[in-house]
């Protein structure tokens, strides 16, 4: 007696027969164990199988049909009603099976929906919190004041955790548009014309549409208020994209301050001269230029205030290095300050050779271009000189310094703040809103359009599982004798002298010669190369313009002689805001137009990687739906992976990438959408009014007026970006070099090409989508073989012959 043994794990080569046969002798029923409930796959393994002779005869006899032309034709089919008697699993339902319950499109949906939803009470919790415990004004708030390393600190964080919400936010949304562009049976049926190519098998015409991938071919054809659904999630994630990143932003305080170059004698209270004074500094542009001296000062009071103040506990003397140092920095505490010369000799009168009233500057000159001119008036760079610094001379006189007083630092008001726009969060919190009640009206109306899914017309066909069941259960008649086609039997080829004319669309249903397995095909060979221009286009576009403004930025910082090694890119700090980086394209500056404006600058990257990330993600889904059919042919089959599985059907909690492709593509973008917040962000520089012109601006109070936002840039920030962005191009391109079986056709996401393989037998047709299938030739007829999906035994199939015909 022959010996069988069955597992639930590969379903390959054995018999099941019809009620009406008798068992086969070496079949011990006792032997077979039910599959789990859980088992998230059914299958059957043949290990071993000891037969007599006649069982050994029929495996010769299998042998030897691979090289018989004769007809033949698969029997022994799967029958759903007999093979539950082994398997009960095959009848379970939603009800028996939590597997097959957690797995349906409806409860993946939910699962995104809860997802969207925690995001939406995180913003919405934040946003209350930081409105009723910090307030606003103008549209800005304030969250920290005070340390500045603490604010850069708190920045990093927090964009690290607005970057893992939006990630989640814009994945569930991705998640639901792709499902609401799959089209259902009734639609690809209407797209191929499937009733005229019935009616008239000469008839010409049909778009096929994507089946699996993210695509905006389906969007002509599925139903209006799908259609509206996808718009309403797309284009409230436009918006997102621009402005979530600059929910919160660094602001760091910058001191307004007046220098004033004086004799010995000004201490003594000698007289001075505004007019003289102006008249020495002309022709220095760090000392008269439109960007200092601001027009509404009082420069009478504030030389008056400094010259009363000078010999005071408030200030300090500084030698020339120390002073130097004091006023070459951007964002230390910086006072009012008394210079002293000592090459001037003229008349202890009129003491007061020079001055400069100082505001932040938003080009990258910082504002220290008075301190850095050394007298020179052609060719000037702002570089600073090695410490310590034992020779200055300023102006166009070339005044030479001796030393300095100045307010000491501990008495100035210098903070950080990070700070928040509530207009932002409110935008936030509202989009959010929209897309969490359109995927939730999504799932209402699949709940209650449910009573409708047993119509297999209206089945939405998500998966390639989905396609081939729907078309097993009714081949399109659009492709019937194609059984061989590949995915470029179906495209339009247009010669480049007339592409504007429409061409008409050829089928050919002539049985084709099978010329052998093809030698294994690349898996960038599944897409087009119009798919895969756009993608590399444009993904080697972006890094090719942001490594060119890097390489900008590197002439500018080297100009300065600022070292542009690892380590002195590193020295600038990683996502830090520097005098020397910022952005200098002629934004507004004043808010809120200046905010405004930045905002926008500072976000379009993330708007362009989030555009990158889809086109990805529709390249890895090609690269990955061509895989599952090409494996259809081998012995080992499998149920098929659907989106709402039946019995032993495979479950599928994703659409076409499997989570060890989908987590680390997920993990990356969310990565890079970090790398980009640190390597171009919004910063608000806050000038701090100087003493001397309380009228006006009272010292050590915000000065509004010279108060400006802008962007700035990391350039280690971008560099890193710029390598973890390649990384992320050559996985695809590597990917693409992997290899596919070469026995099945190429037909990757187009639903005619998959149409055309599932022409199964008529025996197949009610429930052959429910149990393991194989591909292969199924029948032959005077000499013409034909290619389908079967339940067949593969002792009862062939594969194909070279040099014979198939349809």
């Amino acid at each position: 007696m022959g010996r069988l043994s069955l597992k639930a794990k590969l379903l390959t080569n054995y018999r099941i027969h019809t009620m009406a046969e008798p068992l086969v002798a070496g079949i011990c029923v006792g032997e077979v164990e039910p599959i789990s409930e859980n088992a998230s796959e059914a299958s059957i393994e043949l290990v071993d199988f000891v037969a007599g002779p006649s069982s050994q005869g029929h495996f010769n006899q299998s042998i030897e049909q691979a090289a018989d032309v004769h007809n033949f034709r698969a029997n022994s089919f799967l029958k759903k009603s007999t093979l539950s008697q082994w398997f009960p699993q095959i009848q379970y339902d939603e009800g028996d099976s939590w597997r097959i319950y957690l797995s349906r499109r409806s409860r993946a949906l939910l699962m995104q929906i809860s997802l969207i939803s925690a995001i939406l009470a995180a913003n919405l919790a934040l946003t209350i919190f930081a409105v009723t415990h910090y307030g606003s004004q103008n549209g800005v708030g304030t969250i920290y004041e005070g340390d500045c390393n603490r604010v850069k600190t708190l920045d990093q964080w927090l964009h690290l955790l607005i970057n893992l919400l939006s990630t989640g936010m814009l994945s569930a949304s991705n998640y639901c548009m792709q499902l609401q562009a799959a089209p259902t049976r009734a639609d690809i049926d209407r797209a191929h014309q499937a009733r005229s190519h019935e009616e008239n098998r000469a008839h010409q015409e049909g778009q096929w549409l994507d089946i699996g991938v993210p695509s905006l071919r389906n969007l002509r054809y599925i139903s209006a208020w799908r259609r509206v659904a996808w718009a309403l999630l797309a284009i409230s994630s436009i918006p997102i994209h621009l402005i979530y990143n600059s929910a919160v932003f660094q602001s760091l305080a910058s001191n307004d301050y007046t220098i004033a170059v004086v004799k010995d004698s000004f201490i003594n209270g000698s007289s001075w001269d505004l007019a003289t004074a102006e008249i020495n500094r002309r022709g220095d542009f760090g000392w008269d230029e439109l960007r200092v001296n601001p027009k509404d000062r009082n420069y009478t009071a504030i030389i008056t205030s400094m010259q009363e103040d000078v010999l005071t506990a408030g200030w300090e003397e500084m030698n020339i290095s120390d002073c130097f140092a004091l006023y070459n920095d951007y964002f230390t505490p910086q006072g009012n300050g008394v210079i002293f010369v000592k090459n001037d000799t003229g008349s202890e009168d009129d003491s007061l050779l020079m001055y400069v009233s100082i505001i932040p500057r938003s080009d990258d000159w910082a504002k220290n271009m008075w301190a850095l001119m050394n007298a020179s008036t052609t060719n000037f760079v702002a570089i600073s000189p090695d410490l310590p610094v034992t020779k200055w001379f300023l102006g166009p006189k070339r005044y030479e310094v001796s030393h300095c007083r100045v307010q000491s630092p501990e008495t100035i008001t210098n903070k950080c703040r990070f700070e928040y726009s509530p207009p932002i969060m409110y935008a936030v919190c509202a989009l959010n809103f929209i897309k969490a009640s359109v995927m939730l009206c999504i799932w209402f109306m699949r709940k209650w359009q449910d009573a409708e899914r047993s119509d297999a017309d209206k089945a939405i066909i998500y998966t390639l599982g989905d396609a081939i069941a729907s078309f097993m259960r009714k081949p399109d008649p659009t492709t019937i004798d194609m059984g061989l086609s590949t995915k470029d039997d179906f495209i339009r080829r247009r010669p480049w002298r007339s592409r504007l004319v429409k061409h008409p669309f050829t089928l050919n249903r002539d049985p084709r010669k099978w010329k052998g397995k093809k030698k294994r095909m690349f898996w960038f060979t599944a897409a087009s190369i119009q798919r895969w221009f756009i993608l590399l286009f444009f993904c080697c576009l972006t890094v090719a313009i942001a490594a060119i403004l890097l390489g900008i930025s590197f002439t500018s910082l080297r100009r300065r002689h600022f070292p542009t090694t690892i380590s002195g890119l590193w020295q600038l700090g990683f996502g830090n805001l520097t005098p020397y980086t910022y952005l200098v394209i002629g934004l507004p500056r004043e808010d809120p137009r200046g905010l405004i404006a930045n905002v926008l600058v500072a976000n379009f990257p993330q708007l362009v990687l989030s555009i990158l990330y889809i086109f990805y993600n529709a390249m890895l889904s090609i690269f990955l739906v061509q895989r599952e059919f090409s494996r259809m042919c081998l012995k080992e089959r499998k149920p098929l992976r659907v989106s709402e599985p039946i019995g032993i059907q495979r479950s599928s909690y994703f659409i076409s990438l499997p989570l060890r492709y989908g987590i680390p593509l997920h993990t990356s973008s969310g990565i890079l959408h970090w790398l980009i917040s640190q390597s171009l962000f919004l910063a608000r520089i806050t000038a701090i009014c100087a003493d001397g012109s309380p009228e006006v601006c009272p010292g050590g109070q915000v000065d509004v007026v010279n108060s400006f936002s802008t962007c700035g840039y990391s350039p280690i920030a971008v560099f890193m970006t710029l390598i973890v962005g390649a990384l992320v191009i050559l996985s695809v391109v590597g990917m693409g070099l992997r290899k596919y079986d070469g026995t099945m056709s190429m037909v990757s996401t187009n639903s005619m090409a998959i149409s055309a393989a599932c022409h199964v037998l008529q025996e197949d047709r009610e429930d052959g989508y429910l149990l393991p299938v194989q591909w292969g030739v199924v029948e032959m007829k005077d000499g013409i073989g034909k290619c389908a999906f079967t339940t067949a035994p593969f002792d009862t199939i062939q594969m194909p012959v070279p040099g014979l015909k198939y349809r």
